[in-house]
């Protein structure tokens, strides 16, 4: 049998670099025109999911680097006076300890300014990375993370030895720099996620409780603090986390489920309009006629009759 050219290589021997994602080829012609240089990088072979890490040294630098289609945390390893920002952002400063985390989403540029040498680390990933194993790494995935010179605590330790494997002289340098790297954003997602919990104490399975709560009582009135009882917050807690988590106060995602079980049965149901404002918790059919009327467009006589709502419920 004939093994691949890697195997036979002595042990100790540090493999030729592996071809690296178009993301980190970016970043280094980027930091390059700014007079940085990329001391090393590594990716794990053959899995177009591992995360790719890269290690650079710059002088003082005014560094542009354009939207990338991966994530990128970005980890100082010198304290540096750092200034700067994302998509053309009013430039922001920060005093930069080791250890800082900066990340910038896919598909957004960066524009950062260092008036000292320094040397950096970069993470380069995507939403593959994880494969939907953590349920955490998905704040690492949008564009609404905020993480400007954030620190995260537990994790110099682990930067110090990827910095180690990114430097060394190992066959199996990209396999550990891939565990490391990994292991590193999942650290730095769970904080976040715990850090969003403080703020928004609405979790998924209580979003589906309340879900399920409003819809079993579609035929009632369903008040605020009825709803806020269902998750286990207070009234006013839970009215501001929900309008600022989903965009909309709780009473008009109670009227949506309203008007989505109406809209269901006028389609598929045999009882009468008036009944089924009832069945919604509407207080009449005229109720239910006016409200569907300004949400959709349409009356329930005309729905029933298989028009196509020229408007959808806000």
């Amino acid at each position: 049998m004939t093994l691949p050219p890697s195997d036979h290589r002595a042990p100790g021997h540090k493999p030729e670099p592996l071809p690296l994602p178009a993301s980190a080829l970016t970043y280094r012609s980027a930091l390059a025109q700014a007079g940085g240089r990329e001391v090393d990088a590594l990716v794990r072979q053959g899995d177009h999911a591992a995360v790719c890490a890269g290690l650079y040294a710059s002088p003082p630098y005014d560094l542009q680097v354009p939207a990338l289609s991966q994530a990128r945390l970005s980890i100082t390893l010198t304290a540096a006076h750092v200034s700067g920002g994302l998509d053309g952002e009013r430039a922001r400063h920060f005093a930069s300890p080791r250890h800082s985390l900066f990340f910038t989403p896919p598909g957004a540029a960066a524009h950062w300014r260092k008036a000292s040498p320094s040397r950096h680390v970069n993470l380069y990933f995507h939403r593959e990375a994880f494969s939907g194993a953590v349920p955490e790494e998905g704040v690492l995935n949008g564009r609404s993370t905020q993480l400007l010179n954030g620190t995260v605590p537990g994790l110099r330790h682990l930067v110090d030895e990827l910095v180690a494997e990114l430097e060394g002289e190992d066959a199996m340098a990209a396999e550990a720099v891939d565990c490391l790297s990994r292991l590193l954003l999942v650290r730095v997602a769970r904080h976040l996620a715990h850090s969003r919990a403080a703020v928004d104490p609405l979790s998924p399975a209580m979003l589906a409780t309340l879900r399920d709560f409003v819809e079993a009582n579609l035929s009632g009135r369903i008040l605020v603090q009825d709803m806020a009882h269902a998750v286990g917050l207070t009234p006013n807690r839970f009215a501001q986390a929900y309008t600022q988590r989903m965009g909309q106060a709780p009473h008009q995602f109670v009227l949506q489920c309203r008007l989505t079980r109406a809209t269901a049965l006028l389609q598929h149901g045999r009882q009468s309009i008036a009944d089924i404002a009832g069945l919604c918790g509407f207080a009449s059919q005229q109720h239910l006629t006016h409200t569907m009327r300004l949400k959709l467009g349409m009356t329930p006589g005309q729905l029933r009759q298989g028009r196509t709502p020229t408007k959808h419920a806000a």
